[in-house]
């Protein structure tokens, strides 16, 4: 006589779900939020700089700026 098993008998499977489509998608997520220095003048004009990279830059184009402001070269 053959023995009995002590596992349960295997419940009939859940259908799995099937693949209907793959397509690529476009998902935006969030950025870290970088702090950038923000210079602003009187008249509107405003600089951003970035990293201290752009320091140089932004001083030669404030330079120049205050220059053209004072009746500088055209």
């Amino acid at each position: 006589m053959p023995m009995k098993s002590s596992r349960p008998a295997k419940a009939s499977r859940a259908k799995r779900a099937e693949c209907e489509s793959v397509q690529f998608a476009e998902v935006e997520f969030a950025s870290p939020v970088v702090p950038r220095l923000v210079i602003q003048f009187s008249d509107g004009l405003s600089v951003l700089v970035e990293d201290e990279r752009s320091v140089p830059l932004a001083a030669a184009f404030i330079a120049a700026f205050r220059a053209h402001e004072k009746g500088g070269a055209r």
